[in-house]
């Protein structure tokens, strides 16, 4: 498997593809002008070859690596509504909001993880110096915490890349049983794969689809398993007499009360692609601001965490008894 393509190359590549498509040239031309770093230009030489030979572009991006699955899925539907240019513009916006939010995370972590650093070899301090640890057994006890952190901070940027890549982990119905009950996090999640998959019904009701047809195609940009077998659910019931609102109304998910409101006024109306597009656009916004909010509040329970055992361990190191 071929090591994922980072965050500002992924903003740098949709930007560059929605722009061209936009302009009206064909994938494989736009693939060919595409600049992007070294790395990654082999990828894009290789989906050409792809496209030339017959194949579609989300199959081809795929196929060479330039493509995550869960950007392929979406760039299929896409395509089967007609043009990808909607989706191009969205992952770029999304790669370059991470962008940002990793950066400032990085800024922001500093701190802590200076204090970190400087407590893993200060802890240790008196007990080595009232000779209960020898210079080796200090050594070994102050590199402990760090080669922990150096783990923990290798999994928070690894696993993200792993789950867009693959989805192994959330692909395991288990692990997903366990992260729905995460506070906040759980709930983000299904909101997310509710969103992808309304986004991607719109697209194509929009492009003439019927929804009978459309519904399974949106259901494959849906990572979460237990969240698609809700969401596969709803055709059954739109086939047994319900309307889309309705069959909608029966499953669980977050902002499920405001969806089914204003997809029954757009059914209702006959402007259901335009309700699901403006319902979707709030579900962003929102999902945008929570992600915001946990970038800055991470670094700030890292800090007061480091903090309290900075303290607790010169408190319990009697350094300050006679």
């Amino acid at each position: 498997m071929p090591v994922s393509l980072t965050l500002k190359t992924r903003a740098d590549l949709f930007a560059q593809l929605g722009a061209m498509e936009r302009a009206g040239l064909p994938a494989s031309q736009a693939m060919g002008l595409t600049n992007l770093p070294a790395n990654a230009q082999s990828r894009l030489a290789e989906a050409r070859k792809c496209i030339d030979s017959g194949v579609d572009i989300a199959s081809a991006g795929l196929a060479s690596g330039l493509f995550t699955k869960f950007e392929a899925s979406l760039l299929h539907v896409a395509c089967s509504a007609g043009s990808p240019a909607r989706t191009y513009c969205r992952l770029a916006e999304l790669y370059a909001r991470r962008v940002t939010r990793m950066s400032a995370m990085k800024s922001r972590m500093m701190l802590p993880i200076a204090m970190i650093v400087i407590a893993s070899f200060v802890r240790p301090l008196p007990k080595a110096f009232s000779g209960v640890l020898s210079p080796g057994q200090y050594l070994m006890t102050s590199l402990m915490p760090l080669m922990a952190l150096a783990v923990a901070v290798y999994l928070f940027i690894e696993l993200p890349r792993r789950l867009s890549e693959d989805s192994w982990l959330m692909r395991n119905l288990r692990v997903e049983n366990m992260y729905r009950w995460v506070p906040w996090f759980g709930s983000m999640d299904s909101r997310r794969n509710a969103r992808d998959f309304l986004e991607s019904l719109a697209l194509l009701v929009e492009a003439g689809m019927p929804i009978l047809q459309a519904l399974p195609i949106a259901e494959n940009t849906i990572q979460n398993l237990n969240v698609r077998r809700g969401f596969a659910k709803v055709k059954s019931r739109i086939e047994a007499g319900a309307s889309f609102a309705e069959a909608l109304g029966e499953l669980s998910f977050a902002g499920r009360s405001q969806a089914y409101a204003l997809i029954k006024a757009g059914e209702v109306s006959g402007a259901l692609p335009g309700i699901l597009f403006r319902y979707t656009g709030f579900e962003t916004t929102a999902i945008d601001q929570f992600d915001d909010q946990w970038t800055e509040w991470i670094p700030r329970i890292v800090y007061t965490g480091v903090a309290m055992w900075l303290g607790y361990g010169i408190i319990h190191s009697y350094a300050f008894m006679p």
